[in-house]
């Protein structure tokens, strides 16, 4: 069942690296804020989120004899996930229409919604899965459905991520073919949105394998 996470995390796995992408050819938020410190964001998010989820949300349903099952939660977890990348696909159409339009950059703190749902999501996703690996195993089966089931939050995701990114790779190229496109002006002739759209399939998958 830790499976069921996988397409999640592939948005996850996203943080560190296509976002950064995306974020290196923005402004820096007065000067010094620049996308690697926006990953901040995304641990709030989960501690506000945690918080509210915990407090209100579950007793909410709690008191009305609603249980969420296990596929609700991991499909909310990804939708949220899904929502996150189709923020940056916003994002990626800002950047490409700011840049055709003025030449100018746009403020990096426009990623931030994008790490508010995936944080968000995780709440959802990865801490049902530590709760289900931990709860449904059997005694002696519980060290390993908890290893396995950081394999599936970290591991599988990652090489997926990996392998799609190398098939890819050509969107992450300017006209000359270059794959240094940190530069807005290089980074305007790439295609990175079309990657971001490869992600959301795989992420609204996620949703619906989990309904």
């Amino acid at each position: 069942i830790c499976m069921l996470v996988v397409p999640f995390n592939i948005a996850y796995s996203q943080c560190p690296t296509t976002f950064m992408v995306q974020g290196a050819v923005m402004k820096p938020l007065f000067g010094v804020i620049e996308a690697p410190n926006l990953d901040i964001i995304d641990s709030i998010s989960v501690l506000f989120f945690g918080y509210l989820v915990s407090t209100f949300f579950y007793p909410y349903l709690a008191r009305r004899n609603i249980k969420l099952a296990t596929g609700y939660k991991f499909a909310l977890g990804s939708a949220l996930g899904a929502s996150a990348i189709l923020w940056s696909l916003v994002v990626e159409n800002m950047i490409h229409s700011e840049y055709a339009k003025s030449g100018n950059q746009i403020n990096v703190m426009w990623q931030a919604p994008s790490y508010l749902l995936i944080g968000a999501g995780e709440i959802f996703s990865i801490s049902t899965a530590y709760e289900v690996a931990f709860t449904a195993s059997p005694p002696n089966k519980k060290a390993f459905a908890c290893a396995f089931n950081l394999f599936c939050i970290g591991g599988i995701p990652n090489m997926l991520s990996l392998g799609l990114y190398r098939m890819c790779d050509q969107w992450f190229h300017n006209d000359k073919g270059s794959g240094n496109i940190h530069l807005i002006r290089d980074y305007s002739e790439a295609h990175v949105a079309n990657y971001f759209v490869v992600l959301l399939g795989i992420v609204v998958l996620g949703v619906l394998v989990n309904l």
